[in-house]
């Protein structure tokens, strides 16, 4: 019933040839030509199902575009568990999976993202507020406690005829230094709400136009699949205990665990500076199904919206080493935010400029966002923890342009002198 689910409403011809394939991978699974016929014809189906989604799909066909699960019976009971134990609707911020991020983008909730073929057409410059929204609630409840503080304050200060004793002079430098943080919070609030109408006056501009526009994102959705599977990669599609090699498949839940553990190592991250302002802004996540191992960043911004456009992460579902595959997809992230904000200066300047430069110094022949990867995961798993992998001139780099928290720095620079001689270094550059 499953199957036949499924497949209502597809189109009579490309049903009949998804039946046929099946029927002839279950006689015979070992035969390479029926195999590679039946993953050409999944493909075909996805694609269809992608293109037409719609919010009142049965729930088969959400859960195929989803997990990739075309028929219960190719997974062990215990694999249909796991899968049942996923909840159907969970709200996590900016992760989403293939349904539900093709639903959001054909509703108009999420700007559409940039494909190969029409890269280099003007795109629609839409904007994102929640962020900003935030960081200005985060900033008004930091300048309601400066207030308090300032009032009980000014309540503890006698008003005699007589000059003030230590005590009340002491109050009075501490309301100065309290008031001091008020009038820089006060500035901060004003950057942030003047971004925030800016913002919602440009968004409603672009989703005029954005109503206008056809429904591109199935094709992303294809790219992006055949992406994480890579050149040489497993590209049966269909969800199968047969090639789960991994005890673990990627959730949202599990994807905002895993984040937040980076983002503990590599605190800045996320971070965008707006006119001085340090906000969290995090990229959308989309889970995809299939075998791949390759996460990676499939754009840092929406198109040229450098200044509140989201980018786009891509994360397999089923990779054989899942901790690998989220750390290359943020590492990307991380490279691919530096290249664009250096606006053609990549190999000059900043993190991707010294990170090139030490390469060709070095004459390293590899890919620079290839190599970066590598050393990126080892500063995150090895390095954060006191095990000296990189090279020397790397460690350096990254100890600038990727800082760890204040409290892994101390702890690291009592372990080692190479980390005590980065992090007086790091004191000396700041105190300048």
């Amino acid at each position: 019933m499953y199957f036949e689910n499924l497949l209502k409403g597809v189109s009579k011809d490309l049903a009949k040839e998804v039946v046929s394939a099946k029927i002839a991978l279950e006689k015979n699974f070992n035969d390479s030509t029926i195999k590679r016929n039946f993953i050409g014809v999944v493909w075909k189906l996805y694609e269809y199902l992608c293109r037409n989604i719609t919010e009142d799909y049965e729930i088969e066909k959400r859960l195929f575009l989803r997990f990739g699960l075309l028929e219960p019976k190719y997974l062990s009971t215990s694999d249909v568990q796991k899968i049942r134990k996923i909840p159907f609707v969970e709200e996590v911020e900016n992760v989403f999976y293939v349904d539900e991020w093709l639903l959001a983008v054909k509703n108009g909730k999420i700007n559409p993202s940039s494909y190969l073929e029409t890269i280099e057409q003007p795109r629609v410059l839409t904007s994102n507020v929640s962020s900003f929204t935030k960081a200005f609630e985060e900033k008004i409840s930091e300048r309601k406690k400066y207030e308090k503080e300032v009032l009980e304050i000014v309540k503890n200060i006698s008003f005699e005829d007589k000059p003030y004793n230590k005590a009340v002079l002491s109050l009075i430098d501490q309301a100065i230094e309290r008031l001091k943080k008020l009038k820089q919070l006060d500035r901060e609030v004003e950057i942030l709400y003047n971004q925030i109408e800016d913002l919602e006056k440009k968004q409603l501009s672009d989703e005029k136009i954005e109503n206008k526009k056809e429904f591109t994102e199935y094709m992303v959705i294809k790219q992006m699949l055949n992406k994480s599977v890579g050149r040489l990669g497993n590209r049966f599609l269909v969800l199968s205990s047969i090639f789960l090699t991994n005890a673990f498949m990627l959730t949202k839940e599990v994807l905002k665990n895993k984040i937040e553990e980076v983002e503990k190592i590599d605190y800045k991250i996320f971070q965008r500076s707006i006119k001085g302002v340090n906000i969290r802004f995090l990229p959308y996540f989309i889970i995809v199904p299939g075998y791949g191992d390759y996460g990676f960043c499939w754009e840092p911004f929406e198109g040229l919206n450098f200044l509140s456009g989201r980018g786009r992460v891509v994360i397999p579902m089923f990779p054989k080493n899942l901790d690998i595959a989220i750390l290359r997809a943020l590492g990307d992230y991380r490279w691919k935010v530096s290249k664009e904000l250096s606006f053609g200066h990549w190999m000059e300047e900043g993190l991707t400029g010294e990170f090139y430069n030490y390469m060709l110094d070095n004459k390293i022949k590899e890919r620079p966002d290839e190599y970066f990867l590598k050393n990126y995961i080892l500063w995150i798993l090895k390095e954060s923890k006191g095990v000296q992998k990189l090279e020397k001139e790397v460690r350096e780099i990254f100890w600038r342009y990727l800082e760890f928290p204040e409290d892994i720095k101390i702890k690291l620079s009592n372990l080692s002198y190479v980390y005590k001689n980065l992090y007086e270094k790091d004191k000396r550059r700041k105190r300048r």
